[in-house]
């Protein structure tokens, strides 16, 4: 039976409305997955390196500044900052667990040699070892190396062997901060016959107390020797009793023992602490013209010094005492790389690390100290923090403090023997003590 006209135009219209549909059923399904498609195409070409450290609060917060300007330059990597209050522990843990993180920033070289030599970490890429090379001065290659294999890339860093003074009172007495060791044993001669010491000195710290004297042996024997023997010294191949640390530490003594040369002598020195002899150089009758002590003594100035640095303050590097290089004792953050989290986003960011634009953000707030070469002195904001950046970039020779690189059981001996020696027990006898921790072992 044949369809009428009516019916056929019905049929033909709802043919062409179903073909319509389909049509943009088919375009909106496009789009869609085409959308889809641009967006996990982005998070694919976005990549994510994890860092953990013991930077935290403030400290966190100026470490992202440094993240932030290298996100900036690579917006495809992000960079998660993970601090931790007990990231000894933590690390130990993650890494036992199979959970390391890409890259960890450790404190201390004693944890980097450990990781390094159980096969945790990866040798620094060839790309990073090169910007080393350009960037630091040699030694620092070597501190960032476990048996000759470069580990760790040094970013933050602090220095000790720095001598202090209340600058309005050094200028008022017309002293002048001395360059050479000759000058400097003028000076502390000119300061001796002025009636006021030379030096502050406080070797009290707690449990921990006698760390102070162990900087000052340290300092000692790297402006007397050569980096060899400072470095047998705390491989445990230079006894205590040898004649270089003796001869050192018997040099310190002219200083420590001498109530002249230092403020109430042997036992102020015990029961004094190192913040309280820091502070003395401002009492309102400053009890002595010095204070040795490492970057970080700033902090226990009095705040109206800490407000006026260049203004209240002066410092000098303690200077060579024998004809070998400028070497600086130096601590600092060593960042690694652990096994398996290779990555080109992993290595740029190791690679940032390592140029003096890396080092800007965090310098330009004046709390810490960086060791690049090239870096612009005039980013730090003030002249005290850019002499002592000055004196790090410089130097012809860096080493870590020896006595936190000896087995805790001899680290533990050194700071009692210093803080038997200072209250009557005979040197020899306090060597003698220490030399026998090391049969003790770690």
């Amino acid at each position: 039976m044949a369809l009428s006209t009516r019916w056929v135009r019905w049929l033909t219209m709802g043919a062409v409305l179903a073909l319509l549909v389909t049509a943009c059923s088919s375009g909106s399904s496009t789009t869609q997955e085409t959308s889809a498609t641009t967006a996990t195409t982005a998070a694919a070409q976005t990549v994510t390196i994890d860092v953990m450290g013991a930077f935290r609060g403030a400290e966190a917060d100026d470490f992202q500044k440094v993240i932030d300007v290298f996100q900036k330059q690579n917006p495809n990597i992000k960079v998660n900052y993970e601090g931790s209050a007990q990231f000894e522990t933590d690390i130990q843990v993650r890494v036992k667990a199979g959970n390391p993180p890409d890259i960890a920033a450790f404190p201390q070289p004693g944890a980097v040699a450990q990781f390094a030599q159980s096969g945790d970490l990866v040798a620094l890429p060839g790309s990073v070892v090169t910007s080393i090379k350009s960037n630091y001065q040699p030694g620092w290659l070597d501190l960032g190396s476990v048996d000759g294999t470069p580990y760790g890339v040094f970013h933050r860093v602090n220095v000790k062997g720095f001598v202090w003074y209340n600058k309005p009172a050094f200028d008022a007495a017309g002293y002048t901060a001395p360059k050479t060791w000759d000058e400097f044993q003028s000076l502390l001669n000119k300061m001796k016959s002025s009636g006021t010491s030379p030096f502050c000195i406080g070797n009290e710290s707690g449990d921990a107390s006698g760390w102070p004297g162990t900087d000052w042996v340290e300092t000692y024997m790297l402006r007397m020797y050569p980096s060899s023997d400072y470095i047998d010294w705390y491989t445990g191949k230079l006894k205590f009793e040898s004649t270089q640390v003796d001869t050192a530490w018997s040099d310190v003594g002219k200083i420590w023992l001498d109530p002249d040369m230092a403020y109430g002598g042997p036992k102020t020195i015990a029961t004094t602490g190192f913040k309280e002899s820091a502070a003395m150089l401002f009492d309102p009758t400053p009890k002595c013209w010095l204070v040795m002590q490492g970057s970080f003594v700033t902090g226990f100035f009095p705040d109206s010094v800490q407000k006026n640095l260049d203004s209240e303050l002066g410092v000098f590097a303690w200077p060579k005492m024998g004809d070998v290089p400028f070497t600086l004792e130096v601590g600092g953050d060593q960042f690694v790389i652990f096994k398996g989290h290779e990555s080109d986003a992993v290595t740029k960011f190791m690679e940032f690390l390592t140029t003096p634009a890396s080092a800007e953000p965090w310098a330009a707030l004046g709390n810490a100290l960086f060791p690049h070469k090239g870096q612009n002195l005039d980013i730090y904001p003030n002249k005290v923090i850019r002499t002592l950046a000055q004196d790090l970039t410089t130097a012809e020779s860096v080493q870590f403090d020896a006595s936190d690189q000896m087995p805790p059981a001899v680290n533990q001996a050194f700071w009692k023997g210093v803080t038997d020696w200072v209250t009557g027990t005979p040197l020899s006898k306090a060597e003698s003590d220490i030399d026998a921790a090391w049969s003790s072992g770690s």
